[in-house]
């Protein structure tokens, strides 16, 4: 009888042990997952560690711990714990997300005929789970790569095909700025217009703050590559106003920027020069730094 007690106090204990770690598992996965979406890789690396020590073959850890060696550049570190996850995948969905993050680290790092191969690979998966959003993905993926590898033509074909399973306007959109990038590339600068205007439109309607701004800064950016300065300036004063009206400081000092470039293209430098200095400012207030480094670039380009 004392024997049994023993032995019914054990099991409640390695249940009560395992009930823990399994939660402990799952709180920190939850929280490397978090790291990742904040941009924090050095976070989310230090969480995918503690879960892989308690658990070696944790494919969700090894997903996180590549994502997290990618955005900190360490493509062959990325490269292996996303292979390993890869191989722990059972079910087609599994393997289309490895594949799929397998695939942007190759792109990444330049290795664009091996992308476009493993994005292929993920999209066999997705057509045989008949998953028509991530074949969606997929088809968009590769063309990113053949877009980056200067395979414009190549890229268009499969943005196309991306665009006929997209699934709502905010897929659509995406798609339709795809297009006109890589319409911009070939020089086709109407086709690229036409498909800026098709997302602007759809970013107008149903966009947030982030989408709709991007969108009409491109559409006044292409108008500017046609020569059209008159439709870019009206496109990108109409980002002035939405980044203004809402609290949209790096919008304000892009649309800025942006603007300026089209007063020089437009052989107006004197016009350019106090929207630069106006960009600035807001882009030092902010830390912008990136876009502070555009903005420098062109000020001098003006002396």
């Amino acid at each position: 009888m004392q024997l049994r007690a023993i032995s019914i106090a054990l099991i409640l204990l390695f249940s009560q042990t395992a009930f823990a770690e399994e939660e402990s598992i799952a709180s920190k996965l939850g929280a490397c997952n978090q790291a990742i979406k904040e941009g924090d890789a050095s976070k989310a690396l230090a969480y995918a560690e503690q879960v892989i020590k308690l658990d070696p073959n944790n494919r969700d850890a090894l997903l996180c711990k590549g994502r997290a060696h990618g955005g900190t550049g360490q493509a062959k570190e990325a490269l292996a714990a996303l292979n390993s996850a890869e191989k722990l995948s059972k079910t087609p969905r599994d393997h289309m997300i490895a594949l799929a993050l397998i695939g942007n680290v190759q792109r990444n790092t330049e290795q664009y005929e091996d992308a476009i191969k493993t994005y292929q690979k993920s999209l066999e998966f997705a057509k045989s789970a008949d998953d028509k959003r991530f074949q969606s993905i997929d088809l968009n993926l590769i063309g990113d790569a053949e877009a980056s590898n200067k395979q414009y033509d190549a890229a268009i074909e499969h943005y196309l095909a991306g665009d006929k399973l997209a699934a709502n306007d905010n897929e659509h959109a995406d798609v339709y700025e795809r297009l006109a990038l890589a319409y911009d590339k070939l020089g086709a600068h109407d086709k690229a217009v036409e498909y800026q205007i098709k997302a602007d439109l759809i970013q107008e309607r149903s966009g947030d703050l982030d989408q709709r701004a991007n969108a009409g800064l491109e559409m006044g950016r292409l108008y500017m590559v046609a020569g059209d300065y008159e439709k870019a300036e009206r496109s990108i004063n109409k980002i002035i106003k939405l980044s203004t009206d809402n609290g949209g400081a790096y919008w304000q000092a892009k649309s800025y920027y942006y603007l300026a470039q089209v007063k020089v293209a437009n052989k107006q430098p004197d016009q350019a020069k106090p929207l630069l200095a106006d960009a600035q400012t807001i882009a030092k207030d902010i830390g912008e730094d990136a876009l502070n480094d555009d903005i420098t670039r062109l000020l001098q380009s003006l002396k």
